[in-house]
């Protein structure tokens, strides 16, 4: 459902945090806090070390203000160490916290990620490896993953293409930053064989260590990957599978970040994608250069079509999410025609709510007409 998202401000309230460990901590290990602001580390999986109390026990206070949302992960410095919660939850949802009054809260460790199995679900289609591209003006060499699904033919008409940031997240939940993937293979087998979207190829592009300069097209390094998707990954694509290079048939597909540069490569690479799916896209990020942009791009990609989307729970995200779909309908964008938003309520900055709504931005991209 859609949604204006109106977040309160006034008073401060303490929030007294109390980390109890019913999973020991390995030796030699420490424990972190991470979480959606800056005195939390902005989601760096070791921003903020805890000191143990002399009982064994942690603490933290958080200062917030009224009606904010705090989101936030205990970790042991890395993603593949998160601490679970609820044994049922694996792997661990972000600790949502609404700001309304001053409260203590109790979080009990009862496991830790790297100590669980994570199911590695078989991939269903067929995953095909390329070669390390040179990757010019990028400090880190990369190499590809195309995912063709069972229906994929080597002749005949030219199917679509889906180029998706963060490809290591996107179809085998072993190899997934945080244990979680975007279920990619099954969402779109599933859809493909129901008729919903016609066929396509998924092209899974894998961040670096410079992700967060990378995927942002008002950075150097940003410009670069760009160049590197148009320039070697999609004329690689093209010469080795059955895919239409026409705009209409080809798509970006990126959340966070990966929503930002996917938004912004729609508008620089008009002639080579006109589709791009941006899910909690880090609008927030470019400082308020995207929205002067936006106003100010003699080009209007309003023959493309642009799908983007935010949760409740991430309030940075959201408030920037509105304020785009407010824009793009101010210059020239028609929400259920070439334009289409999503908000979702009660949802967080993770993995497992971007593969629960990936169905949305498929049947709006790639439905049949």
């Amino acid at each position: 459902m859609q949604s204006q998202n109106h977040t309160a401000s006034g008073s401060l309230h303490k929030i007294n945090l109390n980390i109890s460990l019913k999973s020991a901590l390995p030796d030699d290990d420490s424990l972190f806090i991470t979480g959606s602001t800056p005195e939390l580390g902005e989601w760096d999986p070791a921003g903020r070390k805890l000191e143990p109390r002399g009982d064994g026990t942690y603490a933290l206070e958080l200062v917030a203000p009224t009606g904010s949302i705090v989101e936030c992960k205990i970790t042991r410095g890395c993603w593949k160490t998160q601490g679970i919660y609820d044994p049922e939850v694996v792997p661990p949802d972000n600790l949502v916290i609404k700001v309304n009054q001053s409260r203590n809260i109790d979080v009990n460790i009862v496991g830790w990620l790297d100590q669980r199995d994570i199911n590695s679900d078989p991939v269903q289609g067929r995953l095909v490896n390329s070669g390390e591209f040179p990757c010019k003006g990028l400090k880190y060499k990369r190499s590809v993953q195309v995912w063709l699904p069972d229906s994929y033919q080597s002749s005949g008409k030219p199917c679509a293409a889906i180029y998706m940031h963060d490809g290591q997240n996107l179809f085998e939940p072993g190899k997934a930053f945080a244990g979680v993937d975007w279920k990619v293979d099954e969402t779109v087998t599933r859809m493909i064989a129901s008729g919903e979207i016609r066929p396509c190829i998924i092209v899974g592009i894998p961040n670096s260590p410079d992700r967060m300069k990378e995927l942002n097209l008002f950075t150097e390094e940003g410009k670069a990957y760009a160049e590197f998707v148009v320039n070697e990954v999609k004329p690689w694509v093209e010469a080795n599978f059955n895919v239409s290079g026409q705009a209409q048939d080809n798509a970006l597909i990126g959340s966070s970040m990966g929503g930002l540069i996917s938004f912004q490569m729609l508008y620089a690479c008009e002639n080579r994608f006109a589709l791009a799916a941006c899910l909690s896209s880090a609008f927030q990020k470019t400082g308020g250069k995207i929205f002067h942009q936006v106003s100010h791009n003699n080009f209007k990609p309003v023959n493309a079509r642009l799908y983007l989307d935010a949760g409740e729970f991430e309030p940075p995200i959201a408030r920037s999410y509105f304020d785009m779909m407010n824009l793009l309908k101010e210059n020239g964008f028609i929400e259920g025609h070439n334009l289409m938003g999503y908000y979702e309520e009660q949802a967080t900055h993770c993995e497992v709510r971007w593969a629960a709504r990936l169905h949305l931005p498929l049947k709006f991209l790639l439905g049949k007409i």
